[in-house]
């Protein structure tokens, strides 16, 4: 191959991979106007489900049975919706779906009055926590988890150990106002504050069924645990970074120059290219290979020696 054409076949893999790069480079890079727009429509789909929340829980509290319906069919819809499902977590959605079909089941059985609010409660106690931020109102829930816990503690001690009946029942109101709003934590709070919180209910509601007297001092450590991770979960970020020395909050991330890195690549892939071609022309010791002279024919065909 001639030089000439080796210095094109270089110049285009070079222009081939500047391209590539800048391309590479301008996907990567987020557009300001479409994270707005984006921004704003995830907002709306917010606004809706809490709208349709609100619905469905005040058909609930008045006994509304043709709105239950329509209520319920809008709030499935947007729970359904790939867009809106981009708010919180997986496993916070994973319990709004969880109470949806209870709503469901409820209504179309004609069963627990009870259930059923509950799950309309948790339904918008989850969509609210996508929109008011800390004025969210799960978070007035606080107060009341650390009463359920402090209350477990006196009911368990009071009785020397043996108050396994009266700790059960505060047991159960503690799970149940956990449920009401497990949802809505799971979608707001950080997964590992949300599944403390559950796990440390957990642990505490086994340890008051296993009825052993022996495990006394593991019960009320268990209930200080639960109070414990109350604390975790509805302390918000702003106070954990007020918490923290200076130097351990994030800093903003500077830009990474990534488009600089993607544009040089490719010219040192062609300087590379180049420089191979001159090795290969010039041998392996510097020395340039000329072509072999053309042997003269004789006058008679053969070739002489």
């Amino acid at each position: 191959m001639s030089r000439r054409w080796w210095t094109v076949a270089v110049a285009c893999l070079a222009a081939a991979l500047l391209l590539n790069g800048v391309a590479f480079a301008a996907a990567i890079r987020t557009n300001p106007a479409n994270m707005a727009e984006q921004d704003a429509r995830i907002k709306d789909k917010q606004a809706q489900f809490q709208a349709a929340a609100e619905r469905l829980y005040d058909a609930v509290m008045n006994s509304e049975r043709s709105e239950l319906f329509y209520s319920l069919r809008d709030v499935r819809q947007l729970a359904e919706d790939g867009q809106l499902r981009q708010s919180g977590s997986e496993l916070g959605w994973i319990a709004v779906d969880n109470s949806v079909r209870e709503a469901q089941h409820e209504i179309e059985a004609g069963g627990n009055t009870h259930l059923l609010l509950s799950a309309a409660s948790s339904i918008r106690l989850a969509a609210d926590s996508l929109t008011a931020g800390s004025e969210a109102l799960w978070l007035q829930y606080e107060p009341v988890i650390k009463e359920d816990a402090r209350q477990l503690i006196i009911a368990w001690t009071t009785a020397g150990g043996q108050g396994g009946a009266a700790a059960g029942a505060r047991m159960a109101t503690l799970k149940g106002h956990w449920e009401l709003i497990e949802p809505a934590a799971l979608l707001a709070r950080e997964r590992d504050k949300a599944e403390g919180m559950r796990n440390s209910i957990v642990y505490s509601s086994k340890l008051l069924a296993s009825l052993d007297g022996t495990r006394t001092g593991w019960a009320v450590r268990s209930f200080q645990a639960v109070s414990s991770a109350a604390e975790d979960l509805f302390r918000t970020d702003a106070q954990d970074d007020a918490n923290l020395p200076a130097n351990a909050i994030p800093q903003p991330l500077q830009p990474t120059g990534g488009w600089l890195l993607y544009s040089i690549v490719p010219l040192i892939c062609a300087l590379l290219g180049y420089v191979g071609w001159i090795n290969y022309r010039r041998g392996q010791h510097g020395v340039t290979v000329m072509p072999a002279p053309a042997e003269r024919p004789s006058r008679n065909g053969v070739a002489r020696k």
